[in-house]
């Protein structure tokens, strides 16, 4: 018996996935601040003070996701007919985006290995390593392949994405078909 995907129209799916991603990074976000509260357990006083080694990884992710709801949003303008960057003109910035993405990425290392040899609060850095963990899956999600998280008869898929990456059989990312087009591949 073959699965059968949950489809939605495009236009409601392209709206979904702009909107979502919006919405996914308030609520990490407030989980963050929730959690540093919660935790710090000092009524608040420093709740708001960032911790760069737990802190930096939200704001990486938080600008992939971003850049993703941007690239939704323009989709879905281009469904609409409405005026949007062409997929060239998309594939153009988001190569640069990427690459920016891949340093931003790259530099928590470096901020790993400083906070380990400062010593600093082993919850920070499993923090840290967790919220780095989930910029790095938006980073596959967006600019290479697709992870996006499938539903069978209202159930959740997570396993299919994970077999798809490991065993190299996902379809490219929407987008990095966007950056082969730009880049004449």
């Amino acid at each position: 018996m073959a699965k059968q995907l949950k489809k939605r129209p495009i236009e409601r799916e392209l709206k979904y996935l702009a909107d979502f991603e919006i919405y996914g990074v308030l609520m990490f976000v407030g989980l963050y601040f929730a959690a540093k509260f919660i935790v710090d357990m000092d009524c608040g006083k420093n709740a708001f003070k960032l911790n760069w080694v737990s802190f930096y990884p939200l704001l990486v992710f938080s600008i992939i996701v971003i850049e993703g709801s941007f690239y939704w949003r323009n989709k879905l303008k281009m469904v609409k007919r409405q005026k949007a960057l062409s997929n060239i003109e998309i594939g153009r910035i988001y190569n640069k985006l990427r690459w920016i993405n891949v340093i931003l990425l790259a530099a928590y290392l470096l901020v790993i290995i400083i906070a380990a040899l400062a010593k600093e609060d082993l919850s920070g850095i499993i923090v840290g390593i967790l919220l780095y963990c989930f910029a790095i899956i938006e980073q596959i999600n967006y600019f290479h392949i697709r992870l996006s998280y499938e539903t069978v008869n209202g159930r959740l898929l997570v396993i299919e994405p994970l077999k798809k990456l490991f065993t190299r059989t996902g379809k490219r990312s929407q987008l990095r078909k966007d950056i082969d087009t730009y880049l004449g591949i």
